[in-house]
């Protein structure tokens, strides 16, 4: 399996082509994929993608083998694993989209992101988190009522413009629009 075809492959967002491959050697492409999730946006955004389209089929990715890969990301978000976690919210967001039976596990662990002091994370992580909560949408609101309120705050007086757009947004598609920008 030739990292140069991933690459294509990446590039053009031709799914079936990276399911073929990863029906040959699935967690050689789901790494090649994660890999991609700490490189520039529109390479990260195509991997987020990717992982999710993959993710989609359970034929092709169990639950076991995405439970894995959720664990793995978790890791990634922890401040003992060294790892700069750019991408990995995003990846989170996107695969519990597609695979809805993944919320009831790692929903509310990535809402913790956002409340729990001990977990929080800052710049482009913490856009990436609001990012996927706004991804999941709706079931946010239920899962993790707290994390909406600190969405709201967020949306109302957080420091950064980029990420007091993202809180708004990512309220709207809960369903839970703030009372606007202060």
């Amino acid at each position: 399996m030739a990292k140069r075809e991933l690459q294509q492959l990446l590039e053009r967002e031709d799914h079936v082509g990276l399911s073929g491959m990863a029906g040959r050697g699935l967690w050689k492409v789901l790494r090649y994929l994660i890999g991609r999730l700490y490189a520039g946006d529109e390479e990260k955004w195509r991997a987020v993608r990717a992982l999710g389209a993959l993710c989609s089929d359970p034929q092709l990715v169990s639950e076991e083998t995405a439970s894995e890969m959720m664990r793995r990301f978790l890791w990634a978000l922890n401040d003992e694993s060294g790892a700069v976690p750019y991408g990995i919210p995003e990846a989170m967001g996107e695969i519990m989209v597609q695979r809805s039976e993944l919320q009831k596990t790692y929903l509310p662990i990535l809402c913790s992101m956002l409340t729990a002091e001990e977990m929080l994370q800052t710049g482009p992580v913490e856009r990436g988190l609001l990012w996927a909560v706004g991804r999941v949408g709706p079931p946010v609101v239920s899962v993790a009522p707290d994390a909406v309120l600190e969405i709201e705050k967020m949306a109302k007086g957080h420091a950064d413009d980029e990420t007091r757009r993202l809180a708004v947004w990512a309220l709207a598609q809960m369903g839970s629009p703030p009372g606007g920008p202060g």
